[in-house]
């Protein structure tokens, strides 16, 4: 029997779609103190296979959300219907995203390589005319 079951057993007989609750109440409900982390983390309320989250998982429930400030966590009785997208809670967990690097055209792509390709063989063309000016016109050797 996992410790967590009285949260199971408090959920299962919860009749309303939400219950939200302290963490002293769940702390009430379990009979003992919530792990740091609880307190600490939101990834403790979300995600995985650990004893708490099948707690509430196998009670037919999820976690909306929580505030970690309030000590607060809201659980909405899940109708066991895939949802089409991430909860809020996942939503709130999500790093922002990264701005897309927009591809440059093609046309400025070749005016850059294009452009690039004369300079450096004007840059040769000039290193050249140096050395042949500084020779004098004296022969290879």
């Amino acid at each position: 029997m996992s410790k967590y079951k009285p949260l199971s057993d408090r959920l299962a007989r919860h009749e309303a779609d939400d219950w939200s609750a302290s963490f002293a109440e769940l702390e009430e409900v379990l009979g003992f103190p919530l792990p740091k982390s609880a307190r600490d983390q939101n990834a403790w309320w979300t995600g995985g296979e650990k004893p708490h989250h099948e707690a509430w998982k196998g009670a037919g429930w999820r976690v909306e959300t929580v505030d970690r400030n309030a000590q607060n966590v809201v659980f909405r009785r899940d109708d066991g219907v895939e949802a089409s997208g991430p909860t809020p809670m996942e939503v709130a967990m999500e790093p922002p995203a990264a701005p897309e690097a927009k591809a440059p055209r093609k046309g400025v792509v070749s005016a850059a390589v294009a452009g690039g390709a004369a300079a450096l063989l004007a840059g040769g063309v000039s290193v050249l005319a140096n050395f042949l000016a500084k020779r004098k016109g004296e022969p290879w050797r």
